[in-house]
């Protein structure tokens, strides 16, 4: 979708996935619309929260100054909710 997405304003939706079903990728553009007009699921929008309580940890000159990995990051943003936090939310 985030490839549509990007060159949806330069060649259009319906070419795109004309295109990418040529190619083996079949996606019709009524599913490309649905699933943008779909409101975000709650597992996405907890993981949005997470990742960017991971990125002020990681950045944050008192604690992981850009040093943290996913061991000590993951631990130190579920400190306070009572649970680990979803490391499948770590970009990369």
């Amino acid at each position: 979708m985030a490839f549509i997405d990007d060159h949806r304003d330069r060649f259009g939706v319906e070419p795109i996935c004309r295109v990418l079903s040529e190619h083996g990728v079949t996606i019709a553009p009524s599913s490309y619309y649905a699933h943008r007009s779909r409101p975000a699921s709650a597992r996405a929008v907890r993981d949005a929260v997470v990742l960017a309580e991971i990125e002020r940890i990681y950045h944050d000159p008192q604690r992981g100054r850009g040093l943290y990995g996913a061991r000590k990051v993951a631990p130190a943003a579920a400190a306070g909710r009572g649970r680990r936090a979803a490391c499948a939310a770590l970009p990369g």
